[in-house]
């Protein structure tokens, strides 16, 4: 039940407004939304519009290879959860090109089918060591998580990259108090 919790939590996470996620105050943070090809292949790909403070309004593009052999299944009263190993490329770049990054990303790709056989969505989510260049390459060396949601019929995708500034680590502040 908990692996089929954290697709239907992440979708909700993307439903924050985007005033209220915009940007988190710490980090890296771009919110991703555009087209793609089924996530339910071997390849896919996906490219859009990227927004974040750093980048401004940029472009985003992910390409992913799946393991679909490899997928585990488990089921529940409400549906099913598939997921499979995953790996791919995501490419951010800024209003500026020269403001862009990537990151090779590790992770799974999840299909959720309510009972009786209804799609409701696929995600990928993963993570990987960014590569930055100019205002972003403060970022290299640094881990990016990713999740992009595909939802319907038309292969649209909404998703965030993340990336936790080293600055703001948790370690820094013991009693989680803000200072």
């Amino acid at each position: 039940m908990k692996r089929l919790l954290v697709p239907l939590l992440a979708a909700a996470a993307l439903a924050v407004p985007a005033a209220a996620s915009a940007h988190f105050g710490f980090g890296g943070f771009a919110k991703l939304s555009g087209t793609g090809s089924t996530f339910a292949a071997t390849s896919a790909t996906a490219s859009g519009t990227a927004v974040s403070d750093k980048l401004g309004t940029g472009t985003f593009s992910l390409s992913l290879s799946t393991t679909l052999s490899a997928a585990t299944t488990h089921t529940g009263e409400h549906g099913a959860i598939s997921c499979a190993p995953s790996t791919g490329t995501l490419t951010l770049t800024g209003a500026t090109a020269a403001n862009h990054a990537s990151v090779a990303v590790t992770g799974r790709e999840c299909t959720f089918t309510k009972t009786g056989g209804t799609f409701v969505m696929r995600a990928f989510f993963g993570r990987g060591t960014v590569t930055g260049a100019g205002t972003l390459a403060s970022l290299t060396g640094k881990t990016a998580k990713a999740l992009v949601v595909q939802k319907g019929s038309d292969n649209s995708v909404r998703g965030f990259v993340h990336v936790r500034s080293a600055f703001f680590a948790h370690s820094q502040d013991q009693d989680n108090d803000g200072d």
